[in-house]
C-alpha cells in the first residue's frame, strides 16, 4: 500500500502541485462555515477532546469515566458532519479519534510507539466490520478505555529518558526472543552498571527483572485473549522449557498460566 501511494506521488506530482484539491476544499469549507455563522452552530468538542486525551496520557481510566458521565448531561455538544449517512458518519468520528489519541495522548503517555499504532490499525479494521452505528459507540468507549489501562501499565516512578525508552522499547519489541542482559547493554552502548542504575531509576526494575515483566505481560495477554497452548506461549517467549515458563510465570503472579487463564 505504501509503495502504491509513493508510486502515484511520482506519476501525478502536477495533479498535486496544481491546488485542484485545495480550491474544491476551500469552496466546499466557505460555505460550510458561512452557513454555520449564520446558524450559530458550533461544534463544541474540543475542550472534551483535550480532557479525554488528558486523562488517557496520564494514564487515568477512573477519570474517564467521571468525565463521560459529565459530558452525557451536558448541552451545546455536537460534532461536525463528516459523511452523508449516518454510519459512516460515526465511522470517520471513530478512525479519527483513535488516530488521535494514540499518537497525541497513548505514545506521549509512554505506551510503545509500535504498540500504539498497532491498536489503532486494529481497533480501525474492526470499526469498518460494524454495521450499526450503535455497535461503534460502543467500540469507541471501550478503545479510549483500552488505550487509557495500557498507557497505565507503562508509568513509571519518573518519566524515561530518551536512552531508557528505546531500552524498553528495543525489549518489548525483541520479547519474543531470548533477549537477555546483554542484548540490551550492548544496544544501549553504556557500562553494565550505569544501565542498571538509571534503568532502575527509571523503571522501578532493574534489566533483567523487566525482561522478565515483559514476557509474563505478554504471556497474560495471549493467556487471556487466544487459545494458543501453554507449551506454545512458552516456547514463543523463548523460555526454555514449559515447566521454567510455569515456574516463573506463578512466581510474578501468584498463580499457575491455567490459573490465570481459566479465571478470565
Amino acid at each position: 500500500m505504501a509503495n502504491k501511494r509513493i508510486n502515484w506521488i511520482r506519476e501525478n506530482a502536477g495533479k498535486i502541485t496544481a491546488g485542484k484539491y485545495r480550491k474544491l476544499v476551500g469552496a466546499a469549507y466557505t460555505a460550510a462555515i458561512y452557513e454555520a455563522r449564520d446558524l450559530q452552530a458550533v461544534h463544541g468538542t474540543y475542550q472534551f477532546e483535550q480532557m479525554l486525551l488528558d486523562n488517557i496520557r496520564l494514564g487515568r481510566p477512573d477519570k474517564l469515566e467521571k468525565l463521560f458521565r459529565q459530558y452525557a448531561s451536558e448541552e451545546g455538544f455536537s460534532e461536525g458532519t463528516v459523511a452523508s449517512d449516518d454510519l459512516r458518519q460515526v465511522k470517520n468520528i471513530f478512525v479519527a479519534l483513535v488516530a488521535m489519541i494514540g499518537k497525541s495522548a497513548a505514545i506521549p503517555g509512554g505506551m510503545p510507539l509500535e504498540e500504539a499504532y498497532y491498536l489503532i490499525d486494529t481497533y480501525t479494521q474492526h470499526a469498518e466490520e460494524l454495521t450499526t452505528a450503535e455497535d461503534v459507540y460502543g467500540l469507541q468507549y471501550n478503545m479510549i478505555m483500552d488505550f487509557a489501562e495500557r498507557v497505565q501499565t507503562y508509568q513509571y516512578p519518573g518519566p524515561l529518558s530518551p536512552l531508557i525508552r528505546s531500552c524498553r522499547d528495543y525489549i518489548l519489541f525483541h520479547v519474543n526472543e531470548p533477549v537477555s542482559v546483554g542484548d540490551v547493554l550492548a544496544f544501549s552502548g553504556i557500562s553494565r552498571t550505569g544501565l542498571n542504575v538509571k534503568f532502575k531509576k527509571e523503571t522501578g526494575y532493574e534489566v533483567g527483572a523487566f525482561i522478565t515483566k515483559c514476557k509474563i505481560d505478554e504471556a497474560k495477554s495471549l493467556l487471556r485473549f487466544t487459545d494458543r497452548p501453554i507449551s506454545e506461549i512458552s516456547s514463543y517467549l523463548a523460555f526454555s522449557s514449559q515447566p521454567y515458563f510455569q515456574t516463573v510465570f506463578r512466581k510474578v503472579t501468584g498463580v499457575t498460566p491455567l490459573q490465570y487463564r481459566n479465571s478470565f
